[in-house]
């Protein structure tokens, strides 16, 4: 069905539950006997509705219960910055159908909301409950060709058409339902969770003079090389830090790994961004918002989610890299001046709390040469330490690999040219090849991370 039509055949009812089940971003425009209302959907959250009576609920009630006339939906509509709704669209349709019944609303009409809203008609929670019965451990996913998330529609409610995402290759390594909402104060320490994979035969370990000795035996010393512990360099200069950061922690944008999109390239100065972080947030959502400059490409930052906590962010523009609150005040700024597009990839949550771990991670070897190192042996060292992080390889400008490391484990890896997560090392160690590239091992801060609240950003 395309994106306008007639009120008649298509009730007022079913067009907003088509709404609800496509996630539809933008402006749904209704008219009836000169009677005009605009409703505002936010990925299928109905937050705002002006009609000519009024605005919010009573616009909404008022307008199911129209007969005729035409309706139109436009996805690139600029959002409002009002929120006048809070109630769901099931909530609005029984408010509806309570009206019909104390002689308020129109018998008719609620008749359709009724059916619309029946029983045969499946919610978006029995889906997701569905998709966690299937859930599996991610690493027992690894090697996956297609990761599937499609829902049935029923067969009289329409679908809109929106702007189809460009076409991005599915993650092998994941595949992991939408979690519920989550209370802030629960988000553990990010740290993967899952098992082991089975692991090859040990491999030999060979002296190439460039791991450090550990000061004592199971200790791996958190100072990088060429600081001493006060933070300066050996050379006796101050290291420069970097808005919300300490003086041990990189100034590389971590890259984030691929997930299927939830929404991709939608402009800023069309969106109310702080409304979308909040339904984000109230749809349990894990995975993150990608923000990429129109003018500048190397502009880019990213909002981690898990199960609707912002766990981390990170930004860079101008040559200046931010994390923690400094990214996020500083990327809620840009957008507001209609700066950037912006994409919500969706990942495992616990996939989530392990890229989140290395934006704030402290170096433990710091700019190691790959033409000096075995790769194999930094592995096999790593495997003998109690460490929770990374291994990251910056090969050529923008161009980094990464290693998620658990337990010292080295669970999966991934790139910015490759970013499907594949199982173990192999993606970082190929780009060791490259003569040129540096090598850093980070360390995962331990203990409970503070989620980031949005209120608190000026």
């Amino acid at each position: 069905m395309q994106n306008q039509g007639s009120i008649g055949p298509t009730t007022v009812a079913e067009l907003l539950q088509a709404m609800q089940q496509e996630r539809a971003t933008g402006t749904l425009s209704l008219a009836s006997n000169g009677n005009q209302c605009a409703l505002h959907f936010l990925f299928g959250h109905l937050f705002h509705a002006v009609g000519g009576d009024g605005q919010g609920e009573p616009a909404v009630i008022d307008a199911l219960g129209w007969h005729d006339g035409e309706y139109s939906f436009n996805p690139r509509a600029k959002l409002p910055p009002e929120e006048t709704i809070s109630s769901s669209t099931e909530d609005l349709l029984a408010q509806w159908r309570n009206g019909r019944d104390n002689g308020t609303g129109s018998p008719a009409a609620a008749e359709v909301a009724a059916e619309v809203a029946g029983a045969d008609t499946p919610s978006r929670s029995d889906l997701e409950l569905d998709d966690a019965d299937s859930d599996q451990d991610w690493l027992d996913t690894v090697g996956a060709t297609e990761i599937t998330d499609e829902v049935q529609e029923p067969a009289d409610i329409p679908a809109f058409q929106t702007p189809a995402p460009p076409p991005a290759s599915p993650p092998k390594a994941f595949t992991s339902p939408r979690p519920a909402v989550a209370a802030a104060s629960s988000v553990p320490s990010p740290a993967l969770s899952a098992r082991p994979p089975n692991w090859s035969a040990a491999r030999s370990l060979t002296s190439s003079g460039a791991v450090p000795e550990r000061s004592r035996p199971g200790v791996i010393q958190s100072v990088a090389p060429g600081r001493d512990r006060s933070g300066t360099n050996s050379g006796g200069q101050p290291a420069r830090p970097v808005a919300g950061s300490t003086r041990s922690q990189l100034s590389v944008v971590i890259p984030m790994p691929s997930g299927p999109s939830l929404h991709s390239g939608l402009k800023a100065s069309f969106l109310n961004f702080p409304m979308l972080l909040k339904t984000l947030a109230q749809d349990g959502f894990s995975g993150y918002v990608s923000v990429r400059g129109e003018k500048d490409e190397h502009d880019v930052g990213h909002i981690l989610f898990r199960e609707g906590a912002i766990l981390q962010a990170q930004q860079r523009s101008g040559g200046s890299y931010r994390r923690s609150k400094a990214a996020l005040q500083e990327l809620m700024r840009g957008v507001s001046a209609g700066e950037g597009l912006i994409d919500a990839i969706e990942l495992p949550a616990e996939l989530v709390g392990s890229v989140s771990g290395l934006i704030v991670a402290n170096t433990v070897f710091l700019q190691l040469p790959s033409r000096i190192v075995d790769f194999d042996a930094l592995i096999q060292y790593l495997e003998e330490q109690p460490i929770n992080g990374g291994i990251l390889v910056t090969s050529k400008p923008e161009q980094v690999s990464v290693v998620l490391v658990s337990e010292g484990r080295a669970k999966g890896s991934y790139s910015t040219a490759s970013p499907e997560l594949t199982e173990g090392p192999g993606v970082a160690s190929a780009a060791c090849e490259d003569r040129e590239a540096r090598i850093d091992v980070v360390a995962a801060p331990s203990g409970v991370v503070p989620v980031i609240e949005i209120s608190e950003i000026g």
